[in-house]
């Protein structure tokens, strides 16, 4: 019970050691009479959270979001077998406002699956290999004190000091010198070009690794480290991740406005007008959009951006995750061939096998990153299936028949989304992360892209505090 109470008042403080009724109450009596309204584009989970967090504060909401679902990034495929998640999937224990508003909502998390996971084996060139063959093979391009460590745990490896010590401290300007090329970086601790396309086969924080920041590579080992070093174990909703967004938005007293297209933001004294492809326009006090940047450069801001703004939305891209959903029987799959779960150098990228249920039966994940991605979405939807197929079965030819698609997933493609998290290039963070996240004319931006301390979930859950508390201060 204790823990569960400082859970609730950590949300509560908003980083800054006050509640957010106190937040409110110390408002004119004037401005909280006058039912102030706010909008929010966007219904992922920094828009809702922002969106409660304003409304418990006795704020007008009123939620837009463009897709026909709430959720943004989270994605529970419900239709299949053992409900996978093909959005956001990781979440830890030592995420306070998420386990928080969980808590608020009345979602279960219950811990994460352990068992059910087939043992990964590589496949390099074509070649299998595991992590006792590898230090041997002729396939190893690593230098002699490297040659140990598989490629799927190297970059890790090299990565293991990150140059600040608190995870927040990746945006200080002093990081700078940092935020350069991860292959200069590579290059420079002895790894050739063989050795660079392999390590860059299945970079999930970059389309490759000559335009990936080493910065934010570092951010997200600190974040490993740091979770570690916490002890934090992985959680999910019970139901699928996907039930946490929904519970949320049902608790907001105007629903949230599906469907609906954000096209135009207009800001003229001290209102805000949002303009929707419905043609539904929508008036306010303040806007917070928790949009992701992808979707952000179709919206026409009047008057515009400060011009670093503006450079930043039209420059900075997102990761691209392509995913696939594939069964097998248990018959089925022995008889294709693959041995287990797969990280590889091939255009499949990496496989994620589990057994599902009492019979034996598979479940394989097909994973997709970066500049990979573009094989599979230059295609339509059965074209790209098609092509994911072929490429499993001509290394396993008894694959083609013995496994069967039920779901292709493309973030990069979704234009709601345009991939799924910053791909930072060098010199971008320095440059951009800062003016992604300014206020500008009673419009305030929100998302994991724009938070400090975290990233994931937990990152859209901060950045929403944040915005909320920009919007209370404005208005006061």
């Amino acid at each position: 019970m204790r823990e569960r109470e400082n859970l609730l008042l950590t949300r509560r403080r908003f980083l800054f050691g006050a509640s957010t009724a106190a937040v409110f109450a110390a408002l004119p009596l004037a401005i909280r009479a006058q039912q102030r309204r706010v909008a929010v584009a966007g219904a992922g989970l920094s828009g809702l959270h922002a969106a409660l967090l304003l409304q418990d504060a006795g704020f007008e909401v009123i939620v837009i979001e463009g897709r026909s679902r709430v959720g943004g990034r989270i994605l529970t495929l419900d239709h299949l077998p053992g409900r996978p998640e093909a959005g956001g999937s990781q979440i830890g224990s030592n995420y306070r406002r998420l386990v928080a508003a969980a808590g608020d909502a009345g979602i279960r998390l219950v811990a994460g699956e352990t068992g059910g996971a087939l043992p990964t084996s590589y496949l390099i060139d074509g070649m299998p290999e595991t992590r006792q063959s590898w230090a041997e093979s002729a396939r190893n391009p690593f230098p002699e004190e490297f040659r140990t460590i598989t490629p799927d745990r190297l970059t890790s490896f090299l990565l293991r000091e990150p140059p600040f010590r608190q995870t927040s401290d990746w945006q200080d300007q002093a990081m700078a010198q940092y935020d350069v090329s991860a292959s200069d970086w590579f290059r420079g601790q002895g790894i050739d070009e063989a050795g660079l396309a392999l390590l860059g086969a299945n970079n999930g924080y970059g389309n490759r690794f000559a335009d990936t920041s080493l910065l934010s590579l570092y951010r997200v080992v600190a974040g490993f480290q740091r979770a570690s070093a916490e002890g934090a174990s992985l959680l999910e909703v019970e139901g699928g991740n996907l039930r946490l967004p929904e519970a949320m938005a049902a608790r907001l007293t105007q629903p949230v406005l599906l469907g609906e297209t954000l096209t135009r933001v207009e800001s003229a004294n001290g209102e805000v007008r949002l303009h929707c492809a419905s043609g539904r326009e929508i008036e306010a006090d303040a806007a917070i959009l928790s949009l992701p940047v992808p979707p952000l450069r179709a919206v026409e801001f009047s008057p515009a951006l400060p011009s670093r703004q503006r450079e930043a939305i039209d420059t900075v891209v997102f990761n691209k995750v392509t995913q696939a959903y594939l069964e097998a029987s248990g018959d089925e799959w022995e008889a294709s061939g693959i041995p287990g779960s797969i990280w590889s150098n091939a255009g499949f990228g990496r496989l994620f096998a589990n057994r599902v249920g009492d019979g034996g039966d598979v479940r394989l994940t097909v994973w997709v990153n970066g500049d990979g991605c573009d094989r599979y979405d230059s295609l339509g939807e059965a074209g790209a299936g098609e092509r994911l197929l072929a490429d499993i079965a001509r290394i396993y030819p008894n694959a083609r028949d013995n496994l069967h698609l039920r779901a292709l997933v493309r973030w990069a493609a979704d234009p709601f989304s345009g991939g799924s998290w910053p791909a930072w290039a060098p010199g971008q963070i320095g440059r951009y992360y800062q003016a992604l996240r300014q206020p500008a004319e009673g419009i305030h931006f929100a998302g994991e892209h724009t938070a400090s301390e975290f990233s994931g979930m937990e990152g859209a859950f901060e950045s929403a505090e944040r915005a909320a508390r920009e919007v209370m201060t404005k208005l006061a």
